[in-house]
């Protein structure tokens, strides 16, 4: 196996969006606006009923992990990603999706033990998002499907916060953390979802025994760990995780301390349709950055502007072709500085 930048494993979910009519989350008793997590049959039913009275806008491999692992390998970034699947159509799909982002990834990813999931986005005409999601065969990701010869083979390994939620992921994240720290590899930690750093503390802290050597998180993910919406108690907190961290604000853009210095990271002015999977992205650029030897002013503001153009579009990924003229562009404003 050739040399890797980055190693991650994480939660793999087929993402939908459909158009649909007020009437139509009426009927089917879907709450409006609120992520409800629903079984195999009720996905199923509510995919048919959304194919048959509703629009198909997108559908896109998915899962906080394999977001930011995609970005970065569109990038330019060697990656590698191990996750679960289901031996169905979803499967197949979301594999080949991996593969068109050019990310290796593992022969034995299938199973026929379960179905693989998916996230079901239903787009309203008042532009609001209700999502309902089949978790399915991914949370049962765990050690025995960690691929030790690719993290043995990378630079850095990516830890998504979701794996802490069930137990399996969670032996999974400190498999991978003992074995990298063995290693001697670098481990970067993303809190992911505010419910990680809520409901999920004592496993996160257990993880994080040992400061690691990066860790992402949003400001809401920030004042839930510190207990304190101060800035400054927040990085003191932070500062006991990792020797390394990035905290998104939003529209105030991100916050990145090197381990020497606090760089802070502007935001661009954009009209944003959607959220999903700008923290993503803006992890995957950032380590993109930093394997490429960036400063975490460069890496940030690369992250930044990506997520900028992710916001502006429906979908949890930007196309190979955007992102490599982001990076173009990118490029250019470090040659003109």
């Amino acid at each position: 196996m050739g040399k890797l930048d980055i190693y991650a494993f994480g939660h793999a979910l087929v993402d939908e969006e459909y158009a649909v009519s007020e009437s139509f989350l009426q009927t089917l008793g879907i709450a409006k606006s609120h992520r409800t997590l629903i079984d195999f049959q009720r996905s199923q039913t509510l995919r048919q009923s959304a194919t048959e009275r509703g629009k198909l806008n997108l559908r896109s491999g998915g899962g906080s992990g394999a977001n930011t692992i995609a970005t970065a390998a569109l990038l330019g970034a060697q990656c590698h990603f191990s996750c679960l699947l289901g031996d169905d159509e979803d499967g197949r799909f979301y594999q080949q999706q991996l593969v068109e982002s050019g990310i290796a990834t593992d022969h034995n990813a299938k199973t026929n033990d379960g179905h693989t999931g998916v996230c079901l986005v239903m787009l309203t005409p008042d532009a609001a998002r209700t999502m309902n999601t089949y978790v399915g065969i991914t949370d049962y990701i765990g050690p025995e499907h960690l691929n030790l010869d690719a993290l043995q083979a990378a630079e850095w390994v990516y830890i998504e916060g979701h794996l802490l939620i069930a137990e399996p992921g969670y032996q999974a994240a400190l498999k991978a953390r003992d074995e990298a720290r063995r290693l001697g590899k670098k481990i970067a930690v993303n809190f992911c979802d505010p419910a990680v750093a809520r409901l999920c503390r004592e496993r996160m802290t257990h993880l994080l025994d040992e400061p690691v050597d990066l860790v992402f998180c949003n400001e809401e993910e920030a004042e839930i760990w510190a207990y304190s919406d101060d800035l400054s108690l927040q990085k003191e907190t932070l500062n006991k995780l990792a020797h390394q961290w990035v905290i998104t604000l939003g529209e105030d853009g991100a916050l990145a301390y090197d381990g020497h210095t606090e760089t802070p990271v502007p935001a661009h002015r954009v009209t944003a349709i959607s959220t999903l999977g700008a923290g993503d992205t803006f992890a995957g650029a950032f380590m993109y950055g930093v394997t490429q030897n960036y400063s975490f002013a460069d890496a940030g503001a690369l992250a930044s502007l990506a997520s900028a153009h992710l916001v502006q579009q429906s979908g949890p990924r930007l196309s190979a072709l955007q992102l490599q003229q982001i990076l173009e562009t990118h490029q250019q404003q470090r040659e003109a500085l």
